[in-house]
């Protein structure tokens, strides 16, 4: 499930606030995105949160909001997982 949520989130994140490119996008391939710069197969904080998630259930951790908040803290430092963070163009 994760695998799909990654692809799904790395697809999606050419879309996000791309009103004018959705018209032009017919999903059968990778449109680039009009105003980020995304290598395609990128990701976003969306599938590093939910594996910061799935590291919490997997490990049993008492589900909380600071266990939580950890889990994120630490899935943000790690070094393999630099998402492309989406923020609103200027």
């Amino acid at each position: 499930m994760l695998l799909e949520l990654a692809i799904a989130d790395a697809y999606g994140a050419g879309f996000e606030y791309a009103d004018e490119m959705i018209v032009n996008n017919d999903l059968s391939r990778y449109v680039e995105h009009p105003r980020f710069r995304l290598n395609p197969g990128s990701y976003t904080d969306d599938t590093q949160m939910s594996i910061a998630i799935a590291e919490v259930i997997v490990a049993q951790a008492p589900w909380t909001p600071k266990v939580l908040a950890d889990s994120f803290v630490r899935a943000f430092k790690r070094g393999e997982l630099k998402p492309q963070l989406l923020l609103p163009w200027p």
